[in-house]
């Protein structure tokens, strides 16, 4: 817990007169610029990214780092967000499971609103109304927490700790493995989860603390079958990346080398970077790949391949953030500077 109960207290954590810090709370949106994420693998999806800067980020960063990382433990379940843990930490617990259970909570971050943050700062933080009106302020946009804010994985977690909690201790009980990695839930175990319950139950789990699991993202069956746990398979009893990203990977590996030829080339065009940081990513996660992938690596002429993008004029195919234009440059800051009541708001 942080058990700060004045402002000055919190202002000298943060290295600010209590002065500054009631300013930049008051007005938090005067330091960020809503971006727009464009995936071209996920056309039709865009997704919101915040960028903060100046005086907000300075304050936010001294936040995460002198208070939230040294007061706070992250949930026993999370690999996600978590110093020493990652989407490899959060699969390999499955290893020896026969079948899996995979769900994704919806709109995760949006779900958690201001009120729910206000709560976390006042009830297990042990922080007083004052300073968690503040903290609130400065860790939220639009009334809840958002991508691009640095504090948003380590109070979404801190948020996810009693649901970790009692999902665990199901899956405890029902000789059942459970992890997390930010709002991806896995389960698995030597039984089939059809029909054992646990899915209804993670959804009702969720429910009752205010979330909902995305029906389109509900994966149940064997883990042999390659049902993915964050991006990475059990392939033989070994963590593997999924097929299609291999698939992908291969092809454009072909590409590449038919470019260097001179051949018909379709695209996406891809940089040799960015191959080569993909491959890095495979053998990560499955150094048995490496000696084959190096190979198809080292076979194309990336020399060649590089003049012939030239000549072609061919841009490569990356993920680009945007400035989302605003129809009224004020809302973004009213929306932001929020006013919480003195007393525990109602959920």
């Amino acid at each position: 817990m942080l058990y700060i109960r004045q402002l000055k207290h919190l202002a000298g954590h943060l290295g600010v007169s209590v002065e500054q810090l009631e300013h930049v709370a008051e007005s938090p949106g005067s330091w960020c610029e809503e971006l727009v994420l464009h995936d071209p693998a996920k056309p039709n999806k865009q997704r919101t990214v915040l960028n903060v800067f100046g005086p907000l980020r300075k304050i936010q960063d001294k936040l995460l780092r002198q208070l939230l990382l040294r007061k706070l433990s992250a949930s026993s379940f999370s690999h996600g967000g978590v110093r020493g843990r990652h989407i490899k930490t959060n699969a390999e617990p499955h290893l020896k499971s026969i079948f899996v259970l995979t769900s994704d909570i919806s709109d995760f971050y949006p779900t958690i609103s201001r009120n729910r943050v206000y709560r976390l700062f006042t009830k297990d933080f042990c922080c007083s109304p004052d300073v968690a009106r503040i903290c609130t302020k400065l860790c939220t946009y639009k009334h809840h927490l958002a991508l691009g804010l640095i504090t948003s994985p380590i109070l979404a977690d801190q948020v996810m700790r009693p649901i970790d909690l009692r999902i665990g201790a199901a899956c405890r009980k029902a000789g059942l493995v459970y992890t997390r990695y930010v709002d991806d839930l896995t389960i698995s175990g030597p039984f089939n989860l059809k029909d054992s319950g646990f899915p209804a139950l993670v959804h009702r789990i969720l429910a009752e603390h205010g979330f909902a699991a995305n029906p389109l993202k509900n994966c149940l069956g064997r883990i042999a079958d390659g049902i993915p746990i964050t991006k990475i398979r059990v392939n033989r009893g070994h963590l593997d990346v999924g097929k299609d990203y291999l698939t992908k990977l291969e092809a454009q590996l072909a590409d590449a080398a038919t470019l260097a030829k001179g051949g018909d080339f379709r695209g996406p065009y891809y940089t040799e970077a960015q191959i080569w940081g993909r491959i890095q990513f495979v053998c990560w996660v499955n150094p048995g790949r490496r000696h084959a992938l190096l190979r198809s690596f080292r076979a194309v002429c990336w020399k060649k391949v590089d003049e012939e993008a030239r000549r072609l004029g061919l841009i490569k195919t990356q993920k680009t953030l945007e400035r989302q234009a605003q129809a009224n440059p004020a809302q973004a800051v009213s929306d932001a500077c929020l006013t919480l009541p003195a007393q525990d708001p109602p959920f």
